[in-house]
Formats: C-alpha cells, structure tokens, sequence
C-alpha cells in the first residue's frame, strides 16, 4: 500500500498539528453521536477511540445529529494537537462518494439526503423557488413560492390523515373536493350536495291515506346558504 503524508501537518514531541483524512470504521454503540475512524496515510490497521463529532448545533438536550456512515471520508482535526483526542470536523466528497445531486454550483440547490433516500431540498432556482421534504416513498410536502402554493401529495397508494383533539378550521373563498364519495362521521351512505340536493327536495312528495301530499315550498341557493347550528 502506498503511503503519503498528510498535507499541512507536522508533528512535536507526539502531537500532531494540522488536518488529516480518516476514513469512519464504527458508528454504532455510542449514545454521544461518536465515531471510530482509522488514518489509511498513517497506519491501516490501528482504529481510534471514540472521536466526537463537530455538529452544525449542539448543547444539552437539543441540536443537530449527523453522525457519518461507515465508510465515509472524513476531515479530522486534534485538541491542541493532541493524538488521543481526535475531532471529526466534517465528511469530504472524493471519486466514489459524490454529491446526491448535479446542482453542485453552490447557487440555486442545497439538499440533504439520508442514505435511505429522505431528502429536503432548498432550491432557490429563479421561477421555481420552493422547499420540498420527500421521504424515500415518495411522500411530499412541496413549499411553492414560486407558484403560491402549498402541496401535500402521497405516494401511489398512500393517504393522507388529518387528526386534532381540537377543531380544524378550511378557510378560502372556494374549496373544492374532487372525489366521487364523501363520507362524514364515519356514515356510508353517499352526501348529496349543491344543485343535486336543491332538484331532490324541491320536486320530492309524501305518499298518504288521501293521496301524495304536494312539493314543498321551493328553497333557492339562497336559503341553502344560510348557515344552521346543529348544537
């Protein structure tokens, strides 16, 4: 194996000064978000302790968890140039491990993508600005600036449930539904609405003893607009 020495680094009296690449060979089995990494350019063999890892955001109870994957390329720096104590200071693209997107110009696109394939997308590509969070599914939740709209799709096959202990207030000037069958309070029979209800009780009559009482009194949209409490 060839080996070569790490850029930008010196060592004194067994401390290592600079920033070296290691590769992760753990990162499962510690609950403080730690890794173990070998250095490939020092020695191939020999592993780490448990390294920390620098996150974007941390403290007691709260903050960010990347924890690299195994296998991952990674950039790791010593507390005051102490071997003992390695930091990794974040992951490293190279020829194997590329970017999960082609947008790399550092403008328009930032994403984060898990390897299971979940990603949130910023992409600030002009006419189609928006946020989208997608899980590996298919699922989507799509922030559309560009467009003014808010989208919630499920995969084929999927649903969408919306559940409160509270109220759930749809306010708009037009709401539509598209669906050939609408159920409320759990009820199997079919909902009539709109013109269909208005023709129904405007021509319907009563059978009796003398003969079948006569329509009643034609309602107009207007009187079906009116709101009623069922309290």
């Amino acid at each position: 194996m060839t080996t070569r020495t790490a850029p930008r680094a010196r060592t004194t009296d067994r401390r290592f000064y600079g920033v070296v690449e290691a590769i992760v060979e753990e990162n499962e089995g510690d609950d403080e978000g730690r890794v173990k990494v070998r250095f490939p350019w020092f020695d191939d063999t020999t592993v780490t302790d448990w390294c920390r890892v620098s996150q974007l955001y941390a403290g007691h109870g709260y903050g960010s968890v990347f924890v690299p994957e195994k296998g991952d390329e990674v950039l790791v720096a010593f507390v005051h140039g102490d071997m003992r104590f390695p930091i990794v200071l974040g992951g490293l693209y190279n020829g194997v491990d590329t970017p999960p997107t082609s947008r790399t110009d550092g403008r328009d696109q930032k994403l984060i993508r898990t390897r299971h394939g979940h990603e949130i997308l910023f992409d600030d590509t002009a006419g189609k600005a928006a946020v989208r969070v997608k899980s590996a599914a298919g699922h989507v939740l799509e922030l559309d600036d560009a467009g003014n709209a808010v989208r919630i799709t499920a995969a084929e096959g999927g649903s969408v449930t919306v559940s409160a202990s509270g109220s759930v207030t749809l306010s708009a000037p037009q709401v539509t539904i598209d669906s050939p069958r609408i159920e409320l309070g759990g009820s199997a029979e079919p909902l009539v609405l709109g013109n269909a209800l208005l023709q129904a009780f405007n021509t319907h009559t009563h059978p009796t003893a003398a003969g079948p009482t006569g329509p009643p009194t034609p309602l107009t949209p207007g009187v079906l607009s009116k709101k009623a409490s069922t309290s």
